[in-house]
């Protein structure tokens, strides 16, 4: 679930013009080069935390 929320972040970004795709292709890089890395797993547990909270906030709408 937090991916497709970062992707559909990405996107919106992008298309207003924010964000280039060239700087966003390096983020998504660099974020599976920190995935790798040991820090990876505590990332992803907080990145999950964040997405079910904030989708738990937007189903109780």
């Amino acid at each position: 679930m937090t991916a497709v929320l970062l992707a559909i972040a990405v996107l919106a970004l992008i298309r207003a013009g924010k964000v280039h795709a060239g700087g966003a292709l390096v983020c998504v890089i660099f974020g599976l080069v920190l995935g790798s890395t040991a820090a990876g797993p505590v990332v992803n547990n907080s990145l999950s935390n964040i997405g079910n909270w904030v989708w738990s906030q937007a189903t109780s709408l």
